[in-house]
């Protein structure tokens, strides 16, 4: 049997949202939106603001308003390079921590709304959901919690209870703005945590929406590092009070909440914003494909930045590795040799006449959570010895486990240690035949 290795995970999830299921088995299963989100695998992220015009990471509101001019914007080709990149959805920082906000909001001139693009009418938030719809492509958006122009620091932190209060209607007021103009978002990032009242909004408008860093159920939360390399086992479960920042780090197999890790690193490592020569910073094809193995491979959804220039485009340069980037992993991963399905504590492959293979590639069926604690992949040669392949502990999302090349006519995955019935949604092997990174062997 041959199937493609990006198969949907599946749309529904019976249990209770994000928290310990109550039927069946007693542990946390992700909501709707969350297998969605697993099932993308990789996010772009777009870093723009002010800060390109000034060659820095933060926004020191220097730049004269008619300065800011993203006049070479275009939405489709931030969409293009997510298709180029092989990637699901587009998350946009459509405000940093200088405050600038990327759409025609209310709240503030320090916006579109007093750059000469457009004539002032310009809305990149808007034209992006217009174009992200049109190609399929989830939107999300970085809504910084830190203001420098409102006087809010990290977390949306001001300073006193009356300029808190202040900031925190004129946050809500950018947040429903956000969540009621352009349609439905997939995820919103709250950086480095937020302590602005905000779920009663979220509630009413948005209740799916994944929550980076939020402080409620159903989101996700930070892998710990910027470079883009996740642990194993990375668990998608932790322990979680309603009302707190989800922890970052590896997870808890024994959490009481689904709140998986996202890595995120960007193309030009370590810099988040284009500046004037950043293009000789791209990490190389060779990197890219590392990350990849480190972070989607270890069953963690990668999101990588890309960094639009003063002009609002996406440099040539980017576009071509991001390409390059989607093309090497669709020739890795899209044809396996063979591949199957099934439940219960052991499960073969047969591998049609015996064929060489150096990948293999396990999922669990995530609606019912993560059961496998832990496992062995054995191989029979075509001596009929078996052998073994590779060992480990987690399943869950997705596990691309390299191995040394070998030559066996059947696979066979044993389940040694569970917390209920083992549903594997996908077993397979690949013959990649091309580099692999040290650090992705187990």
């Amino acid at each position: 049997m041959r199937a493609n290795i990006l198969l949907a995970l599946g749309l529904c999830c019976t249990a209770v949202p994000g928290l310990a299921a109550e039927a069946k088995v007693a542990t946390p299963v992700p909501t709707p939106e969350q297998v969605l989100w697993h099932e993308a695998g990789v996010g772009l992220f777009f870093h723009w603001a002010p800060n390109v015009y000034q060659g820095g990471e933060g926004d020191d509101r220097s730049t004269p308003r008619d300065r800011i001019h993203p006049e070479r914007f275009r939405a489709d080709q931030w969409v293009q390079a997510v298709k180029a990149a092989n990637a699901g959805y587009l998350i946009f920082t459509a405000k940093h921590v200088g405050g600038y906000c990327a759409w025609q909001t209310t709240t503030t001139d320090y916006s579109l709304k007093t750059s000469p693009w457009k004539s002032g009418q310009g809305d990149m938030v808007g034209d992006l959901a217009q174009a992200c719809r049109a190609k399929g492509v989830r939107l999300g958006v970085y809504l910084c919690p830190r203001d420098d122009t409102q006087g809010a620091g990290d977390g949306g932190r001001a300073g006193s209870p009356e300029k808190q209060a202040v900031y925190n209607d004129v946050y809500r007021q950018q947040l429903t703005e956000v969540l009621t103009h352009y349609g439905p978002m997939f995820e919103m990032w709250f950086d480095g945590g937020n302590i602005v009242p905000i779920n009663d909004l979220i509630d009413r408008l948005a209740p799916g929406i994944i929550a980076f860093q939020g402080r409620r159920a159903g989101g996700t939360r930070w892998v710990g590092t910027e470079h883009g390399f996740a642990p194993y086992p990375c668990w998608n479960t932790i322990d979680w009070k309603p009302g707190e920042t989800p922890k970052e780090g590896a997870g808890n197999p024994g959490g009481n909440a689904w709140c998986p890790a996202e890595c995120d690193v960007s193309i030009l490592r370590p810099s988040w914003f284009w500046s004037e020569g950043s293009d000789k910073r791209i990490l190389s094809l060779d990197d890219l494909v590392e990350i990849y193995y480190m972070s989607v491979g270890r069953g963690v959804n990668l999101l990588l930045n890309a960094t639009p220039d003063a002009r609002g485009e996406v440099p040539a340069a980017q576009m071509k590795r991001l390409q390059e980037f989607g093309d090497e992993v669709r020739e890795r991963f899209s044809r396996p040799l063979a591949t199957t399905r099934g439940s219960g504590d052991e499960l073969t492959l047969s591998v049609e006449g015996g064929m060489a293979v150096d990948h293999i590639v396990l999922r669990e069926e995530i609606r019912d959570g993560e059961r496998v604690r832990a496992f062995v992949v054995e191989g029979q040669r075509p001596d009929g010895q078996w052998q073994v392949l590779t060992r480990g502990t987690q399943v869950g999302v997705r596990q691309i486990i390299p191995i040394a090349e070998t030559v066996v006519k059947s696979v066979r995955l044993k389940v040694q240690e569970k917390v209920a019935e083992v549903k594997i949604r996908e077993l397979s092997v690949f013959r990649v035949n091309r580099k692999v990174p040290k650090g992705a062997y187990r």
